[in-house]
């Protein structure tokens, strides 16, 4: 049977599609009620609905499934395991799993993208590695990139940055062996919260906090005002700073000498019973988008 190892799947039912096509192939009279026969199920249609997508595929399913599947206990634990990965609702559930997918997995590193996308987007130097290859005589070696932060982070930590980075094929080599991006922005979609996208701005405040004692006065710049605004009156300051945001990136970003961290904060000091919390759109999770102008920002 022409069929790849459940190692290289992160995608149950994928697999199981995949190994009923093998299984047509080698036995032409097999058919999904067959199969649920093997599973010593007494009506085909559950079978029918999972492998057509409208049942959810859950861990209680296993029972039956692993019947018509000639698995060792390994690539049964690892069947299962990804299944639980699918059906987790938070990252660090996914996270979890993930691990375990890889420790159950022999010789080969499970790569899920939604852990390298939380990843990606939560942390700093991901945004500075992309921001890097617009940088003059920028080749993208570790070494390169490590002399550049100063230190801030190690080898290692660079090495899994740039990793993640060409897994995502966010970046890649070109032909004269050096890195270059793939999009020209990497950004989170506006007022929509992001887990990855919060932690993200807690790692770049901690970045400014440092920069006011080690970096002169003529190489940044930091304004900070307070003000009083009508609440209707917010989404037009939103909307005004992303223009500034755009304007700017799109008139000093390029070819360039050093990468520069901009982030402006725009958020509530006082606490008014009378006004309702602004927030109208709330998920879990958002993935990675490309925009059509030049930079990376999280919102």
């Amino acid at each position: 049977m022409n069929l790849q190892s459940i190692y290289h799947y992160t995608n149950p039912r994928q697999y199981l599609l995949d190994y009923l096509s093998a299984r047509q192939l080698n036995e032409k009279t097999f058919s999904v009620r067959k199969w649920a026969k093997e599973m010593e199920l007494k009506s085909h249609s559950l079978l029918v609905m999972l492998l057509q997508g409208k049942r959810q595929l859950r861990i209680q399913h296993c029972h039956f499934l692993l019947r018509g599947l000639s698995f060792t206990l390994n690539e049964s634990a690892y069947f299962e395991a990804i299944i639980q990965y699918q059906n987790a609702k938070t990252i660090e559930e996914k996270t979890f799993i993930a691990k375990l997918m890889n420790e159950l997995n022999p010789g080969r590193e499970v790569k899920t993208k939604e852990v390298l996308e939380f990843k990606i987007i939560s942390g700093w130097v991901h945004m500075a590695i992309m921001a890097m290859t617009e940088l003059k005589d920028f080749r993208g070696t570790e070494t390169e990139i490590h002399r550049l932060l100063a230190g801030k982070l190690t080898l290692s930590e660079i090495r899994a940055a740039l990793t993640r980075l060409l897994d995502m094929e966010l970046l890649k080599w070109d032909e004269v062996s050096r890195l270059v991006p793939t999009f020209n922005q990497i950004t989170t979609r506006d007022d929509i919260q992001n887990e990855g996208a919060k932690e993200y701005h807690r790692q770049v405040i901690a970045l400014a906090a440092n920069a006011i004692d080690k970096q002169k006065l003529e190489e940044r710049e930091f304004q900070s005002f307070t003000m009083a605004i009508a609440k209707e009156k917010i989404p037009m300051a939103k909307e005004m700073i992303r223009r500034f945001r755009r304007k700017l990136s799109q008139a000093v970003s390029g070819e360039g000498d050093e990468v520069y961290q901009t982030s402006i904060q725009f958020f509530r000091l006082t606490e008014n019973s009378k006004t309702e919390n602004f927030d109208a759109k709330s998920v879990a999770q958002d993935t990675l988008k490309n925009n059509a102008y030049k930079g990376a920002q999280l919102c």
